[in-house]
């Protein structure tokens, strides 16, 4: 928990999507506060055609690289999704040569009865987490 759903092209390669995944991980980790095995990721890859992230009237333009990350989460501070934008993109930035033009990030909250992490069971709500 989070759940991380990631969709890129076709123009990654697996060592580049390798990083990616792991990029998110660590940020998730650093700015959502959670244990570093709490990592459920879902990579999705789609031809450049099916993943359109147009700049909503920004004036920019996204390259074959462009990237959607949609952390799935209970609820967290402002300041922390703002911290987390910021270090992924950089991050990304560094370790890829992304342009964070590319990066298109969403967290969509929910609460502890959201979750089944195993066996039909809401460990949340139930006590087990």
């Amino acid at each position: 928990m989070p759940l991380v759903r990631i969709d890129i092209t076709t123009a990654y390669t697996t060592e580049e999507a390798k990083v990616l995944l792991d990029v998110v991980h660590d940020n998730v980790v650093k700015w959502f506060k959670v244990p570093v095995r709490d990592r459920y990721q879902v990579l999705s890859r789609h031809n450049e055609d099916e993943l359109i992230l147009e700049d909503t009237n920004l004036g920019f333009e996204r390259s074959s690289k462009r990237i959607s990350i949609q952390v799935f989460s209970r609820k967290r501070q402002d300041e922390a999704k703002l911290d987390f934008y910021k270090h992924v993109v950089v991050d990304l930035s560094e370790k890829l040569q992304i342009s964070g033009k590319d990066v298109l990030i969403s967290v969509i909250e929910n609460g502890d009865a959201d979750w089944s992490f195993a066996d039909g069971e809401g460990q949340f709500v139930n006590g087990a987490l």
